[in-house]
């Protein structure tokens, strides 16, 4: 049985996907631990704020999860064609608050979701290269769902057999 993250970067529609997606890993016979970055309320990342107060406890907390973790789902929307600034937030204090900038997301394996009202490829495309950047082993198939588009449960599902597969 594998134990698959899933990452919401947001609040309504994203947040019923990652939702959604933790059932159908749950259904499937897995763990998932479903975390919503917007609750952990970080304050924006700078090397002024790291200096002055630290490294926030939620951001520790934060990367010892992901270290635990194996694979992963994110799910974020499309924010002016790139991904919601709480996500690019979240990763930045990962990065630092770890031995190796890298090491929370280095040869893991992630999958790419958003439900977006703007069309949301432009917003997965900026967080493959992110993730990729950090290390991450991205999946070729992503989930887009829109307002007029629902979720492919039969793509989520074969999404979440591979995640378990590979991690």
């Amino acid at each position: 049985m594998a134990k698959i993250g899933i990452l919401v970067a947001s609040a309504v529609n994203n947040v019923k996907l990652a939702k959604r997606l933790e059932e159908l890993t749950i259904e499937a016979g897995h763990e998932a631990e479903l975390i919503n970055l917007v609750d952990l309320n970080l304050p924006l990342y700078s090397t002024v704020e790291e200096e002055k107060n630290g490294l926030p406890s939620q951001a520790l907390e934060l990367a010892n999860k992901i270290l635990d973790l194996n694979s992963f789902i994110i799910v974020a929307p499309e924010y002016n064609g790139v991904m919601p600034p709480v996500l690019n937030n979240a990763m930045a204090w990962t990065s630092r608050s770890t031995k190796d900038w890298r090491d929370a997301f280095n040869e893991k394996v992630v999958a790419l979701a958003t439900h977006s009202g703007g069309g949301g490829a432009k917003g997965l495309q900026a967080m493959r290269i992110m993730f990729q950047h950090l290390g991450a082993n991205i999946l070729a198939r992503e989930i887009l769902t829109s307002y007029d588009r629902p979720l492919n449960e039969e793509t989520a599902k074969n999404i979440i057999k591979q995640l378990a597969k590979l991690s």
